[in-house]
């Protein structure tokens, strides 16, 4: 009985360690299953790159660039001014709409993130927010889509027109500027107009919008490189890279500034859908090598004399201003004698009022035989 008591026990305990064991591999087999789920899952994670921090972060990156940009301008005002009001009209009111679109825009993000985290479950959202949104209905209504839209591409036909004027600076003459605006202006158009197309809510319009942009402002971006490398390396090389007053310093930057640009540009082709905040990065890119460069061409001192206000004068032109300032002073130096001799001396005057006096007080020959 004893026997049979121990071996009853014994296979108890090994169907207890079975069933245990059992159980176990039984649960790693759950939690592998689970994370294999759990990662077949974040494949469709979006990247990171496209989260609501890093576009929040990004956002306030852009309109604290933006906020620097103005604050040069405002602090350089008299001179850029007094070179060329065109240039300068166009420059802040570039950055002043690209400032009110970031602001505008930081406002919708951080309205919809407030929206989302006062319903369940109270979390606030990994994806970024679409701005504007085109592909799902978030209460925008169409106006206001509408009025986004129509923001985005004035801004962008802004920042193209300060390029291009730009571009004219560099090369004043006249058949150089009609081929400018023949190549440019066309594109420049295209590449705003194609951004509020989407209005109309054609999935089609919808889909091709982004890579018409993207390719017109890559092309926008690559011409305006070529023209300015041709500028600085065939045009005017002797004058562009001098290094008093810091222009070769401006002309350093003005190309890093242009290559960046072309190269953000041509990246951002194949990923239109994935950052939101990409095309106002690279209108801000855009808009400091404006700046830049335009101070690297007033440095370098070409085509200063389509303004005459500032127009340099050779030595022929300051020989006969200073014949003609010769000739006006001796004028009035003799006009000053002829007043001088025209006009009477007073002590001669008294001179001669006191001898008529002596005259006619002086006694006659007659009065003195009477006496």
């Amino acid at each position: 009985m004893r026997g049979c008591a121990k071996l009853g026990r014994s296979i108890l305990l090994v169907l207890l360690v079975w069933s245990s064991l059992n159980s176990a591999v039984l649960g790693d087999g759950d939690g592998n299953s689970t994370d294999s789920s759990d990662k077949a899952i974040l494949r469709y994670r979006p990247a990171f790159t496209r989260s609501l921090p890093v576009q929040i972060l990004l956002t306030g990156v852009i309109f604290t660039l933006l906020s620097l940009l103005m604050i040069q301008l405002l602090f350089t005002a008299r001179h850029h001014w007094y070179l060329s009001p065109g240039n300068y009209i166009l420059q802040v009111c570039g950055v002043a709409t690209l400032g009110t679109s970031l602001a505008a825009a930081m406002y919708k993000i951080l309205s919809v993130t407030a929206s989302e985290s006062e319903v369940w479950p109270y979390m606030l959202s990994y994806l970024s927010v679409d701005i504007p949104p085109l592909r799902s209905d978030n209460g925008w209504q169409t106006a206001e889509l509408a009025a986004w839209l129509l923001m985005n591409g004035l801004t962008s036909a802004l920042i193209q027109m300060v390029h291009i004027h730009f571009i004219t600076l560099l090369f004043p003459n006249r058949l150089v500027k009609s081929l400018v605006f023949a190549m440019l202006v066309p594109l420049a158009v295209l590449h705003a107009v194609v951004q509020v197309l989407p209005i109309w809510s054609n999935p089609t319009v919808i889909a091709l919008a982004p890579y018409v942009s993207s390719i017109c402002s890559a092309t926008l971006s690559l011409l305006f490189t070529f023209l300015l490398i041709i500028w600085a390396f065939f045009v005017n090389r002797k004058q562009a890279w001098r290094t008093e007053g810091g222009t070769a310093a401006f002309g350093v930057a003005a190309m890093a500034l242009s290559i960046l640009m072309t190269v953000l540009a041509f990246v951002y082709i194949p990923h239109k859908d994935q950052y939101e905040w990409y095309p106002e990065l690279l209108h801000a890119v855009m808009m400091w090598q404006s700046y830049v460069g335009w101070w690297w061409w007033v440095g370098a001192g070409v085509s200063v004399g389509t303004y005459p206000e500032v127009k340099p004068k050779s030595k022929k032109d300051n020989h006969i201003a200073w014949t003609s300032a010769k000739s006006r002073m001796k004028r009035r130096s003799k006009e000053i004698v002829d007043v001088r001799e025209v006009r009477p001396d007073v002590e001669e005057l008294t001179s001669q009022y006191n001898r008529y006096l002596r005259r006619r007080t002086r006694p006659k020959n007659g009065d003195c035989a009477q006496g």
